[in-house]
């Protein structure tokens, strides 16, 4: 069968002298689609925190899901005002430590402002400087030079199941005031 050349119209697509199918595509991020079409992505924000402990790791979000939906991340942002670098590492399954027990819950914002959906999960920010985990596995890692903001982007590569959970904590090279912003999605 041979494919002669045509413009097609309406639902018929075109197709060129050298048999390649004319498309139009649009990409659209998928938190875009779930945030207008569901309204179940959130914007999870910790407040502005002053770390001085520089010498170990500073427990910053603990994020769990409570639904019976994935959880999937989309992006990571974090800002900080001093002059340095952070060690910025992500847990998975943490277990407890002083921000846990600590439940200084955050902001946990719909990222379409006309949903009402409640956030399906808990989202803790540390309160202070010194916070910690217990337990949990390194599952990724960064480095923020400051002062300025690092985005990680994950694309939704970041999946956590229902009764998972992931935390992000920080090491300064200095002191400093720091701040996390989790963008995220229920499938």
């Amino acid at each position: 069968m041979k494919i002669q050349d045509g413009k097609g119209t309406q639902y018929q697509a075109g197709v060129t002298l050298d048999g390649k199918l004319e498309t139009f595509s649009t990409v659209i991020n998928e938190m875009a689609i779930v945030s207008k079409d569901r309204g179940k992505s959130y914007i999870l924000a910790t407040d502005y925190i002053s770390l001085s402990t520089t010498a170990s790791f500073n427990a910053l979000a603990y994020i769990k899901n409570n639904s019976d939906k994935d959880l999937l991340i989309h992006s990571m942002r974090t800002c900080s005002d001093a002059t340095g670098s952070m060690q910025i590492r992500l847990l998975s399954n943490p277990t407890a430590g002083t921000i846990v027990s600590d439940a200084n819950v955050g902001d946990q914002l719909p990222a379409n402002v006309g949903s009402s959906e409640p956030f399906g999960g808990l989202f803790y920010s540390a309160s202070g400087d010194g916070k910690t985990f217990t337990d949990g596995d390194n599952l990724s890692q960064f480095i923020n030079k400051s002062p300025g903001h690092s985005v990680q982007d994950y694309e939704g590569s970041i999946v956590i199941p229902k009764g998972k959970s992931i935390g992000l904590q920080v090491k300064p090279s200095v002191a400093t005031t720091i701040c996390c912003e989790i963008k995220c999605w229920f499938e």
